[in-house]
């Protein structure tokens, strides 16, 4: 089985261009050079490899598996436990297969599957999103990451456009009414969003995170993890006349928007 690991390089003259960077292993290979070093965390680099002649330790900075036909398998992919960001990584990807569900149900105009499965949607993004992210990563990232703060709020707002279209379009739902538009809107936006923290908020982050930080992060989550308590189904029920009056005028703000381009 091949694996293909995004790798840095621990040596202290190691040039900017070089120093870390993608590779293809064999998992036999990969486990001899991993055995030269005690800590879990470092291999030693194939030979041929470093400019400087000579091998070099690498630290695994993410692991993922390749089929025979060199694409990433997804199905049981082995997330690092002590990987803040390949934890928060592997949460997107389970978001998106979310996806998939909803779309059938929509399809087959099944409001009462909808009901329940955007329930589950929404409890997995808040997780994600509001407490993994917001509280532990986001306050962490302040004072080590340029521009933090502003980074971090523009995220925060994309946040909360993804969780004011889902809100909008389950109200929908109890008015027995499935807004296509809306549901839409929410996953483009959100595709839009995990892209954008995936191939570039990640990547600035992960190059900030010393292995001291790395595990108060992982324990930040965990923690959060135990005590969540995600909000229950319910029942679906028809809202009074005020709450119909406030749910048409956020449907007639989102229609705008979208007209306007707002989705990513």
């Amino acid at each position: 089985m091949k694996l293909e690991i995004k790798y840095r390089c621990m040596q202290g003259s190691c040039c900017v261009n070089c120093r870390e960077g993608v590779i293809a292993l064999d998992e036999s290979l990969f486990n001899e050079l991993k055995a030269v070093y005690e800590d879990k965390e470092l291999f030693r680099s194939p030979k041929g490899l470093c400019r400087l002649g000579f091998s070099q330790p690498f630290k695994v900075m993410r692991m993922v598996q390749l089929n025979d036909q060199g694409e990433v398998i997804e199905e049981g992919a082995q997330v690092d436990e002590n990987d803040p960001i390949g934890i928060l990584v592997a949460e997107h990807k389970d978001i998106m297969k979310k996806f998939d569900e909803i779309d059938e149900q929509i399809k087959r105009r099944d409001i009462d599957a909808l009901w329940i499965s955007t329930c589950e949607l929404a409890n997995s993004i808040y997780l994600h999103s509001g407490l993994k992210e917001e509280e532990v990563l986001f306050p962490a990232m302040r004072d080590v990451l340029a521009l933090g703060e502003s980074l971090t709020s523009i995220i925060k707002e994309e946040h909360r456009e993804v969780m004011s279209l889902l809100s909008n379009f389950r109200t929908a739902l109890e008015e027995d009414n499935i807004m296509d538009s809306i549901i839409t809107s929410m996953i483009v936006s959100l595709k839009g969003h995990i892209r954008k923290e995936d191939q570039e908020f990640f990547e600035l982050v992960d190059k900030c995170l010393d292995k001291a930080m790395r595990k108060d992060l992982v324990d930040g989550m965990k923690k959060i993890e135990t005590t969540f308590v995600p909000a229950p189904v319910g029942e679906r029920r028809r809202r009074s006349n005020e709450e119909r009056d406030v749910f048409d005028d956020n449907i007639l703000a989102i229609k705008e928007l979208t007209n306007a381009g707002c989705c990513h």
